[in-house]
């Protein structure tokens, strides 16, 4: 039933099969989470999370995204990944926890928006927890060359009871992304940071219909790929997807 609602709501020219070389993915049964990590080159607390960040993207069973945040931003140094978007999905984000506590660095994980990333123990029984939850939401992806740059086709489709305020977004992200920071907090440091969001296209509300997009994507900018997620209202992600652009045309 799933797997025919999600073909379904893929448009018809990315089920066809394109003669560009393409590549895509589904989602299973189980619930992928998806952590959020809200920091900024400005910060000089931000480091060691950016670290932790990259050292997590090996888990297969969970999604992680890094949003940079603009309110640093005129604070010594401009952070070349941040944007407005970001910050204002942070402070949404812990406005729907009932929350007032907006800060860098800061994860999230589903409803919780100050999940301790620094307690190992905590945070794999945290992850584990999520990943026992059922899919509540199916997700499909498509990715494909479209002139010089690409574009993903994208399907979602709600599985048993509705969820209020259900949304999908797509998040395209840069991994291996290093800079040389000259002023600020971070002065003379060389950052490495993984999982990037450099665009978010979105949300599109998801309701008993499944659910289709075209989203254009930028051309080749290195190691990237793109999330998508399926969001309740409180916050609580539904499902997640991932699909990595290496490999899908050479």
């Amino acid at each position: 039933m799933t797997l025919v609602l999600l073909a379904a709501s893929l448009p018809a020219y990315a089920q066809a099969g394109a003669a560009a070389p393409q590549c895509s993915a589904r989602s299973a049964a189980q619930r992928v989470p998806l952590a959020e990590l809200y920091t900024s080159e400005g910060c000089s607390s931000c480091p060691p999370a950016d670290r932790w960040l990259s050292s997590q993207i090996g888990d297969l069973g969970a999604n992680f995204l890094a949003f940079h945040v603009d309110y640093w931003d005129d604070i010594g140094w401009p952070d070349r990944f941040s944007s407005p978007l970001y910050s204002q999905r942070q402070r949404e984000r812990v406005q729907t926890a009932n929350g007032n506590n907006v800060y860098t660095p800061q994860v999230m994980l589903g409803r919780k928006v100050q999940a301790d990333w620094r307690d190992r123990s905590g945070w794999e029984r945290t992850l584990q927890q999520q990943r026992q939850l059922p899919s509540a939401a199916a997700l499909a992806l498509r990715l494909q060359r479209s002139g010089t740059g690409w574009e993903v086709a994208l399907g979602a489709s709600r599985i048993g009871p509705p969820a209020t305020g259900t949304q999908v977004w797509l998040a395209r992200y840069e991994d291996a992304q290093v800079t040389q920071v000259r002023a600020g907090e971070n002065r003379g440091a060389n950052l490495r940071h993984d999982r990037v969001v450099r665009q978010l296209a979105g949300p599109w509300p998801l309701g008993a219909e499944p659910l289709s997009k075209l989203v254009p994507l930028p051309p080749d900018a290195g190691a990237w790929g793109v999330i998508a997620i399926v969001q309740a209202g409180d916050g609580q992600v539904l499902q997640s997807l991932r699909l990595a652009a290496d490999g899908c045309d050479g």
